[in-house]
């Protein structure tokens, strides 16, 4: 059967569309060898950003400016304390192993108020960020999905991707995107390094 030249023309520009929407995905995301150039050492040192308060007391501020307290967390991640209640105190939460510092202070925030007894809202109090880190970065991954990314993803074989997850600092590596998401598990999961 022979298609018109109208016809022709119609279908050959919808197919040149879909071979040009296909590979986009993958060629919006790093590859591995990106990856790695936009992510920090997974064993490297952090940087800690102490967010002092009015009412902070120095005992407080001291243990929050020592170096056995940064060693102790995995990037990134945040410290939140109830003002009035002081560090040691029940409310006070830590979480580590994020993506990024605003999901890491947004969960400590919660598990912090949730926890509270009485006075003002919990405030963070510690930000915890891989040595070197500077804002606007395309990506970034904690501290355990960037030693996977340069142990377990790139010995996975191709194709593969790995997805994670903002909201919860989970990942997953799949030989596509939708097996990299369902491994990651959580209903945020998305693709962001492609081979």
């Amino acid at each position: 059967m022979r298609i018109s030249g109208k016809l022709a023309h119609v279908v050959l520009v919808i197919g040149l569309c879909s071979l040009m929407t296909g590979p986009s995905l993958a060629q919006d995301l790093p590859n591995l060898r990106e990856a790695r150039q936009l992510t920090f050492a997974d064993r490297g040192a952090v940087e800690v950003e102490v967010v002092p308060f009015d009412g902070i007391s120095a005992t407080d501020l001291a243990i929050l400016n020592s170096d056995q307290l940064a060693g102790a967390i995995n990037y990134y991640g945040a410290i939140a304390m109830a003002p009035g209640m002081g560090l040691a105190s029940e409310a006070t939460s830590a979480t580590a192993n994020f993506h990024d510092v605003e999901n890491a202070s947004r969960v400590a925030l919660e598990q912090c108020n949730d926890a509270r007894t009485s006075g003002p809202a919990c405030v963070v109090v510690l930000l915890v960020r891989p040595d070197g880190w500077e804002p606007g970065r395309s990506l970034q991954l904690n501290t355990q999905a960037t030693a996977a990314l340069r142990g377990e993803y790139r010995r996975f074989g191709r194709p593969r991707v790995m997805a994670i997850s903002d909201a919860t600092g989970q990942w997953g590596i799949g030989e596509d995107a939708d097996a990299a998401v369902a491994q990651c598990g959580q209903p945020d999961c998305r693709a962001v390094v492609m081979d």
